[in-house]
């Protein structure tokens, strides 16, 4: 299990588990990544935005993504999901 706290929205999801998750559900707009994530945790993520074509963004940090998304803890990955319509 990982240190990472999850933080669920309608608009967004904030984690790893939970951002693949919304991507194999196909409910993801595009992605936010931090810049200091080691690739092999994002193995998965890169290939499924990829065969879906999203667009991905980066954060400079793990720290930086955490605090934007108002947790307290640092965060890899954020899903920015399609709209409910």
């Amino acid at each position: 299990m990982s240190n990472e706290k999850v933080m669920h929205s309608s608009q967004y999801v904030v984690g790893l588990k939970e951002s693949v998750k919304a991507l194999k559900k196909d409910r993801v707009a595009s992605l936010e990544i931090a810049y200091d994530t080691n690739i092999h945790l994002l193995t998965t993520v890169l290939l499924l935005a990829y065969q879906k074509q999203l667009p991905i963004e980066f954060s400079k940090s793990k720290d930086a993504l955490g605090k934007q998304y108002g947790i307290q803890v640092r965060a890899t990955v954020v899903a920015h999901l399609k709209s409910a319509l």
